[in-house]
């Protein structure tokens, strides 16, 4: 147990209670290991001696969110089906140890929930803190590289498998919504891209097979059999692993109706091309950008309103009124043409699929969550 001294005058609570942790932590690993190492004797004992043929202990640290457990497992060996010879640790096996390198799935968990949050240096102090491990912050940028370098797999691998239509959603819908939008996010060390900016894209795509009232809300919505992917990837990519990422959880052949909502953004479209997709411009971007170009707010509400019943070409009059109102005002003025250009070069998106079997189709974003 922990010995206490009077003569330790300076002490604080705060420093017991540090030291009450780590000394915690620390008999938690002592028991991590015994446990570890008793699992590894019963699977010995008990293993199929002649698949499994013990070829002696090795030595391990394991690195825990309560510090670093050193234990010993038995290796075996065994033959595959084509007589070759292999090895494998039954302990592993028994126990679905998934680990990044010699670093748990927990403390990983623990690194990446940190890290996207806050900077490696202050997620390695954090780790310090709270795990009673030593991690400077390029281990921490280490391990996030791993886990991006595994997710890639993954998905190259889902690419691969949509390519040749292997892969079946059991979802199965008349109508699939879609929605995507770019987030730029300020990124750290060797990651930043070159040049003035630190800022780089990371793409989202959300799909849906529609939406209902959130329990206990009269207005508010979720969304039904949502799906999301993400990447900081080029469009190309992007767009093969958004239909992977689909045809994985839907049945992709029951879709009679898609619909893409978006700003607008070309690589938004770009996704549209080649495939029956519905473009949609948001709702939200729609009102979004009246409301950055319009300063009065009877004309702010009139517009909304005329774009979000489909009236396309009278919204597209009342802004030429009142650039002509405001042609001695180059900075109401210039904030209109704007206005006007983003709406014109995105006119297919303005009009809506106002019926798609059970569903409406003119989503309003900012009611829809989840």
């Amino acid at each position: 147990m922990y010995e206490l001294s009077l003569n330790d005058n300076g002490m604080t609570f705060k420093d017991l209670e540090k030291k009450i942790y780590k000394y915690a932590c620390n008999e938690a690993c002592k028991t991590m290991q015994e446990i570890l190492e008793v699992l590894d004797e019963k699977l010995m004992n008990e293993r199929d001696t002649q698949i499994y043929r013990n070829k002696g202990r090795k030595q391990t640290c394991l690195r825990t969110i309560m510090g670093d457990v050193e234990y010993s497992r038995r290796i075996y060996e065994f033959k595959l089906e084509d007589g070759k010879k292999a090895t494998k640790y039954l302990l592993d096996e028994y126990l679905g140890m998934d680990t990044i390198g010699n670093v748990s799935i927990n403390l990983v968990e623990t690194i990446l929930t940190n890290v996207s949050e806050l900077s490696f240096r202050k997620t390695a102090e954090n780790i310090k803190l709270m795990c009673n491990q030593e991690i400077s912050a390029q281990g921490v940028w280490n391990v996030v590289q791993t886990v991006g370098e595994k997710i890639k797999e993954i998905e190259d691998r889902k690419i691969e498998l949509n390519d040749k239509e292997a892969l079946k959603g059991e979802i199965e819908t008349p109508v699939l919504f879609q929605e995507q939008d770019g987030v730029w996010l300020s990124i750290q060390g060797k990651d930043k891209p070159k040049g003035k900016s630190k800022k780089k894209e990371l793409k989202l795509a959300v799909s849906y097979t529609g939406w209902t009232l959130r329990p206990g809300s009269k207005k508010e919505h979720i969304v039904v059999d949502k799906t999301v992917c993400a990447s900081f990837d080029k469009v190309n990519h992007f767009k093969k692993l958004t239909e992977a990422t689909i045809a994985e959880k839907y049945n992709v052949d029951e879709i009679q109706t898609r619909i893409l909502n978006g700003d607008g953004a070309k690589w938004i479209k770009a996704t549209c091309q080649d495939q029956d997709i519905h473009f949609q411009l948001d709702p939200f971007h729609i009102s979004q950008a009246i409301l950055r170009s319009v300063s009065d707010k009877k004309d702010k509400k009139e517009l909304i309103t005329l774009f979000r019943e489909g009236k396309v070409d009278e919204g597209l009059e009342a802004i030429t009124k009142l650039l002509i109102i405001n042609n001695d005002n180059e900075k109401a003025f210039n904030k209109l043409v704007t206005l006007y250009d983003y709406l014109v070069s995105n006119r297919d998106g303005l009009i809506t699929k106002r019926s798609c079997g059970k569903y409406q189709c003119s989503l309003t974003t900012n009611s829809i969550s989840g």
